[in-house]
């Protein structure tokens, strides 16, 4: 008979997928993933959803809809009920007024919220988060902020200018 550990952690890694599988085997092991974001209204506290997170989105999202297919939504309030529902998961603690919301009213929501700018920017943000840390779990470099002279262009060539009609001129003469 042999006791063996459920989860198996290859040795012998690089370093780069040593530190992606640590924080995956973290993660796998009970720890969560969170981080501050700052935000026009205060900071709040964001952690990354596991899959069990990302189903009970799934499923307040369901209830919302009343058990209906979110196909019989129009596509704002589809986008509405995931953004909300996705803050209600991922959203763990905030600013003494969020708190004071939430102690206040028990079954208190992202709904609740009567500013759709700054539910937003929070969203954005925590859109922002969610793909940083999947980018460490897949060992894909941070995002990173397009360059507006165009140095992330690739292999295109620098002649090319801004877009399609860069160069083009044109002149017009009454008649």
């Amino acid at each position: 008979m042999e006791l063996t550990d459920d989860i198996n952690k290859d040795v012998g890694m690089n370093p780069a997928d040593e530190k992606r599988n640590k924080l995956f085997f973290s993660m796998l092991n009970g720890q969560t993933m969170s981080d501050t974001i700052k935000t026009s209204m205060g900071d709040f506290t964001v952690k990354y959803p596991k899959q069990k997170d990302i189903i009970t989105i799934g499923r307040i999202a369901a209830l919302l809809r009343g058990g209906l297919p979110a196909s019989t939504f129009d596509a704002v309030s589809e986008y509405e009920i995931q953004k909300c529902t996705t803050l209600d998961v991922m959203i763990t603690n905030g600013p003494a007024w969020f708190e004071k919301a939430r102690k206040k009213d028990k079954n208190f929501s992202w709904r609740d919220v009567p500013d759709a700018h700054f539910v937003n920017e929070v969203y954005a943000k925590a859109l922002e988060f969610r793909q940083g840390v999947q980018n460490q779990l897949t060992g894909n470099k941070e995002i990173v902020a397009e360059n507006l002279d165009g140095e992330n262009a690739g292999d295109v060539s620098t002649d090319v200018g801004d877009g399609v009609f860069s160069g083009v001129t044109s002149s017009s003469s009454g008649t």
